[in-house]
């Protein structure tokens, strides 16, 4: 089974995918967070992508674009990063996003969707991988979307099923995962699984479903616990080791993002995004995630955390 960290806006950054791989090193592949492929890649994605900040992780850049040459203008600049491959974003839920038809916002236009895929797939000379939801308001047309999907050499297919208006609420539609099972061809299209793999229940109900899944992308589960992908895989570590280590990730993530912003506030900000799902690991979670959510200093902050830490 292969593991991968999914892409979050503004939460899985090489600072944070760093801090992963160096104290929880069981995923197998990264995505970055979505670069809007009309724009030439600024100052901050150029940082983010850079190899020199992802040294020995395998990442993914993923584009926000329903325009085929946009796709291909974006790999020609990341060529000389290093990378070959690209996965295309038609799974964001966002409004910002999908009012411009991007994202999961293209899901309700199945004939552009095809026009898309069938320009992309005829002009890019490099692997294209797609993440994907089963739908906009509802999942009325995903077998017209699988049926498109099937027909283009996409070389992984990552299905969220869930439909935009679901946003992250409301369960996955495990009847659509099926139907992609069914309707995928595995010779030529690796599908992935991504959405609510929370826990070792939640993870065998889906490999019981679907003994023949061999690929999974987490989110949300692995910022709730980051050491989430250890204990699917049978890797024990008593509650000291695992204190240890979430610290030293915590530690890693703070002092990266004091050193990449201008100011500690910012640095809190982006702390309290993690914390609002790792919370739960601790004693107390949700007082403990009041005081956090409460405080304005980074001494305050540094203080409450090595309180949580000790009474872990």
């Amino acid at each position: 089974m292969k593991f991968f960290l999914a892409p979050m806006q503004g939460l899985t950054g090489y600072t944070v995918r760093n801090a992963f791989h160096h104290h929880f090193d069981y995923i197998d592949k990264y995505y970055t967070p979505f670069i809007p492929a009309a724009k030439r890649m600024n100052a901050k994605i150029k940082r983010d992508i850079d190899p020199v900040n992802n040294d020995g992780i395998t990442l993914i850049p993923q584009a926000m674009s329903i325009v085929a040459d946009e796709v291909i203008d974006l790999h020609r600049q990341l060529v000389p990063y290093g990378y070959d491959e690209l996965n295309v974003n038609l799974g964001c839920p966002s409004g910002t996003v999908v009012s411009k038809k991007r994202g999961s916002g293209i899901l309700a236009y199945p004939d552009m969707l095809d026009s898309f895929l069938d320009e992309l797939y005829t002009k890019a000379d490099f692997p294209v991988s797609i993440k994907t939801r089963v739908g906009f308001n509802d999942d009325e047309l995903w077998p017209k979307l699988i049926e498109i999907y099937s027909k283009y050499p996409i070389s992984e297919l990552t299905v969220h099923p869930r439909v935009q208006k679901d946003f992250y609420k409301n369960t996955p539609r495990m009847d659509d995962f099926a139907l992609a099972m069914q309707k995928i061809n595995p010779d030529k299209t690796t599908l992935c699984y991504n959405g609510d793999i929370t826990d070792t229940n939640s993870f065998n109900a889906l490999t019981d479903c679907f003994p023949d899944i061999d690929e999974i992308m987490i989110g949300r589960g692995l910022f709730a616990n980051p050491a989430l992908i250890a204990e699917l895989k049978g890797i024990s570590m008593d509650k000291a080791e695992l204190r240890e280590r979430l610290k030293n990730w915590h530690d890693e993530i703070l002092s990266g993002y004091l050193s990449i912003f201008s100011g500690e506030k910012d640095a809190i900000f982006r702390m309290k995004e993690i914390w609002a799902y790792m919370h739960g690991l601790f004693s107390d979670s949700e007082k403990l995630w009041k005081k956090i959510k409460k405080c304005q200093t980074l001494n305050d902050y540094k203080s409450i955390v090595r309180m949580a830490f000790d009474a872990f």
